[in-house]
């Protein structure tokens, strides 16, 4: 298979193009540093520690604590194996959904009328990301997102980087300060051309907000936990409701903090 086909091929399991680029570049070799690494993917060296962090984070690269450090892929047959199960459980969550989705997609009878809201319960983060997913992914002009820790799924980030590419305005609101913890996982929005703020909130629904024509929102039960938590997803292009949430998140962003990414960094690195 020639490179540029494993590349496709990572892309389709769901990484970005230096994510795809970086993981085949490395598993030609037992291990690299950051800098020849760089140049064998073609990933810019101002790009690749961040996309290195992000294969780290979704178990496909090990690093070496050495100076300097070196990086080498996790065995194929776990972390792409993982890949491949999410995907699995994704499509299998879709079949599984697909009969009771049908009975509202059936034409309604003139005595009815359609509340234009959907509902989802269940522990699933990747339900609430694909949908997330969809209603960027059709995004013109503007998307504001309010969230805990700055989470992403790989196919959130594809059409988060697409959407900034064509020129939407993205603005996410943390719920809490950034710290050693969500620090890359907030840069990344910044190097993909999102504006970030804060809002200190222990309690908060996460929403999504597209164009002031869609909402979807993320009600934990249990707002104590990180983990392993049921939730409910609602989602609505209901004009009334969408206008009532699209005034709201954008009062919260004209009153919130500015962050100052610079600043972050030097204390990051110090």
């Amino acid at each position: 298979m020639k490179p540029e086909e494993i590349v496709k091929f990572l892309q389709g399991l769901g990484m970005s193009e230096y994510e795809a680029k970086t993981y085949a570049a490395l598993s030609m070799s037992d291990s690299m540093k950051a800098g020849e690494l760089s140049k064998k993917s073609g990933v810019p060296q101002s790009k690749i520690y961040w996309v290195l962090e992000d294969l780290i984070e979704k178990q496909l690269v090990e690093v070496s604590e050495g100076k300097p450090k070196e990086y080498r892929v996790v065995p194929a047959d776990i972390g792409l194996k993982r890949m491949i199960e999410e995907k699995e459980r994704s499509i299998l969550s879709v079949k599984s959904g697909l009969k009771e989705v049908s009975n509202y997609l059936k034409p309604a009878k003139e005595s009815e009328t359609s509340t234009g809201i959907w509902t989802v319960r269940g522990r699933k983060w990747v339900e609430f990301f694909n949908k997330a997913s969809e209603m960027i992914g059709k995004s013109r002009k503007y998307v504001y997102g309010v969230t805990r820790d700055f989470s992403r799924s790989a196919k959130l980030s594809q059409v988060i980087d697409s959407a900034s590419k064509r020129g939407v305005k993205i603005k996410v609101l943390g719920m809490q300060e950034i710290d050693e913890e969500n620090y890359l996982k907030a840069k990344w929005f910044v190097e993909h051309g999102t504006e970030l703020k804060i809002i200190e909130a222990n309690l908060h629904p996460r929403i999504v907000i597209v164009d002031g024509k869609e909402v979807l929102l993320r009600l934990d039960h249990d707002q104590s936990k990180k983990e392993d938590f049921p939730f409910s997803s609602v989602w609505s292009e209901d004009p009334g409701l969408v206008r009532v949430f699209d005034t709201y998140v954008k009062n919260v962003w004209d009153s919130a903090k500015s962050i100052d990414m610079r600043a972050l960094e030097r204390k990051m690195v110090g």
